[in-house]
């Protein structure tokens, strides 16, 4: 998985007096030269959570996570950071959060919950989702820049965490302000009272957060979000064919080197299909365009008869017209 957290991990390790060098050593697959300074690097889930339990322990911190999260420098996360801190409130940055994490990592899913107010973040196939250390990092970042940047007082109605409870949690109660925790959850999540979620946020910059917004939208359209590599080679493919005015699927296969069928089975055997795929790429590819080009244009690439019946599929991804969404 891709993951912005190994430079200010280690940077952070050197500034307590640990020998990075050491805990670079212990781990069952080298890091790459340049991951002290790199804002991105490849790792795999296994790599990434023992690097984490490594340096807990050559700090002798327990709570590393939560330290972490108090320390990690601003832009750590990039354009989704950006857009959340150019939000209107607390609600506009949960909604971006979730919309743009496929920028970041194409594991980790984040879910908003209008009803419950819960930010979670969870990787499928993975009850334990990134590890001790970096669940605890989740929960209590999104709590700190909630403070930060919109109610100092705010506390988490409830806070679910993915891993076994530990011995000791007194440092997570402190850093989130709760008791009410729940250990074993297959997730991790921070639940918000409506009053935070309404909370406007002192960073809020609207004329910023709209070409945030379409920044990220087309990103989004060129990078496939799921860590499938058959499902991102088939994004990839319908990405350009959508780009050059081609919306069928056609000899999508063979483009491929697969058989028809075969394409058809493995897409099945990971819970999609070409159709699937297609109806993705068109709505990210549409959020990204409708800020900047005709709607003819548009509906003409996606594949659509009309402007009208690009329209009704626009309503039916967003819930609201191109024209609104623009405004």
């Amino acid at each position: 998985m891709r993951t912005q957290l190994v430079a200010p991990l280690l940077a952070y390790v050197r500034s307590r007096g640990g020998e990075v060098a050491a805990l670079t050593a212990s781990l069952p697959v080298p890091l790459p030269e340049d991951a002290a300074s790199a804002p991105e690097v490849v790792l795999l889930l296994p790599t990434f959570r023992a690097l984490f339990e490594d340096a807990a322990r050559i700090l002798d911190d327990p709570f590393l996570g939560v330290s972490l999260a108090q320390a990690l420098p601003r832009g750590t996360w990039g354009i989704l950071e950006y857009a959340c801190r150019s939000a209107i409130d607390v609600r506009e940055a949960a909604r971006r959060m979730a919309r743009y994490i496929g920028l970041l990592n194409e594991l980790v899913t984040i879910r908003f919950d209008e009803r419950s107010g819960g930010i979670a973040q969870s990787i499928e196939g993975e009850p334990h989702v990134l590890g001790r250390h970096a669940n605890e990092l989740f929960v209590v970042a999104v709590t700190t820049q909630i403070r930060r940047l919109a109610r100092p007082s705010a506390q988490p109605e409830g806070v679910w965490l993915a891993h076994p409870r530990p011995g000791r949690i007194t440092g997570l109660v402190d850093a989130l302000g709760t008791d009410a925790l729940h250990f074993d959850a297959g997730r991790n999540e921070v639940r918000l009272p409506r009053d935070v979620l309404d909370a406007p946020l002192a960073s809020a910059d609207p004329n910023l957060l709209r070409l945030l917004d379409a920044q990220a939208e087309q990103a989004l359209a060129l990078r496939p979000r799921e860590g499938s590599r058959l499902r991102g080679r088939v994004r990839e493919r319908l990405v350009r064919r959508l780009r050059e005015g081609t919306s069928g699927t056609t000899g999508l296969a063979s483009e491929l080197g697969l058989a028809p069928r075969t394409l058809q089975r493995q897409l099945a055997a990971e819970g999609t299909s070409v159709r699937a795929e297609l109806e993705a790429v068109r709505e990210e590819l549409a959020r990204a365009w409708v800020v900047e080009r005709p709607l003819g244009e548009i509906a003409f690439l996606l594949g659509y008869a009309d402007t009208h019946a690009f329209a009704r599929a626009f309503k039916r991804w967003t819930g609201t017209t191109p024209s609104r969404f623009r405004a």
